[in-house]
């Protein structure tokens, strides 16, 4: 639920990328992503995300950069897995996380790793790559990084006090998805959430649709789902553990619906995004 100006977002990307020559994204609270400058990624990263394998561990990369951006509410830098530089910076007001800044798709002062992966990636996932494709991504050494950290930091401030985003909070809705993600264990009921907030089941779909754009139990399951996806990224448990840590303790049931919700199985990705 926000309020954005999207031409005034774009001047400021725009002003930001005119000095860093870095892409600039913005997400909502939710990590899908609003608006970006330039639109279209480096040809290195479009081709390397051609391969659907490919495109999960760079979500997964990203995925691990916003939940410590989540613990820390600080900027984080981080690498991608083929050896890219990119940042986030959380944008909060008070304490609602309104949305995040990304730069990223940096070639770092050594780009040995990542010129060194062409010839695999090609041979692995019958892609296109090329040294060129490298050599053409904006390079920065890391004081200079630091520095567009500390600016897209500033602009994330800019952009929230001048409300060219803002968030419209309706307290109970902040409070129900803070009692979903705090309470993902238990059973979640539409019928215990109508007493936990006094609410009758009516009022609890309504709201599930204007804030979630789904049915509360569908909303449940998507957050109990986001929730082992990070525990998997994780590491250090078993998919058993896992299903059990989001309350969903039948293990055959757990492993089918991330499957159709991801595509593979719970052990594959956790062995896919294991941190490196």
């Amino acid at each position: 639920m926000y309020n954005i100006s999207l031409g005034e977002v774009e001047r400021v990307f725009r002003d930001f990328y005119n000095l860093t020559h870095f892409m600039i994204v913005l997400f909502d609270s939710e990590r899908n992503v609003i608006t970006s400058y330039p639109e279209n990624m480096c040809a290195f990263c479009k081709e390397v995300r051609k391969s659907g394998a490919l495109a999960e561990r760079c979500v997964g990369c990203d995925e691990r950069g916003f939940d410590t951006c989540d613990k820390t509410r600080k900027p984080y830098i981080y690498e991608c897995h083929l050896g890219a530089i990119e940042a986030i910076a959380p944008i909060y007001a008070g304490e609602v996380n309104a949305g995040y800044l990304m730069f990223g798709q940096i070639r770092p002062s050594d780009a040995s790793r990542l010129i060194g992966s062409v010839e695999h990636l090609n041979s692995e996932y019958s892609l296109s790559l090329t040294t060129r494709m490298v050599e053409e991504m904006t390079a920065a050494e890391d004081s200079f990084i630091n520095s567009a950290v500390n600016m897209m930091t500033m602009c994330a401030g800019y952009l929230y006090a001048n409300e060219l985003i803002r968030a419209t909070p309706n307290i109970l809705i902040y409070q129900l998805k803070d009692y979903i993600r705090s309470n993902l264990r238990a059973d979640l009921t539409i019928e215990s959430v109508c007493r936990q907030f006094y609410i009758s089941r009516t009022k609890l779909y309504r709201l599930a649709s204007e804030a979630f754009g789904m049915g509360f139990s569908e909303f449940v399951r998507a957050e109990r789902l986001k929730e082992a996806k990070r525990l998997l990224r994780a590491g250090g448990i078993s998919v058993s553990e896992v299903a059990a840590a989001v309350g969903i303790p039948d293990d055959n049931y757990f492993i089918r619906i991330f499957r159709a919700e991801t595509g593979t199985t719970p052990l594959k990705y956790m062995k896919a995004n294991a941190p490196k």
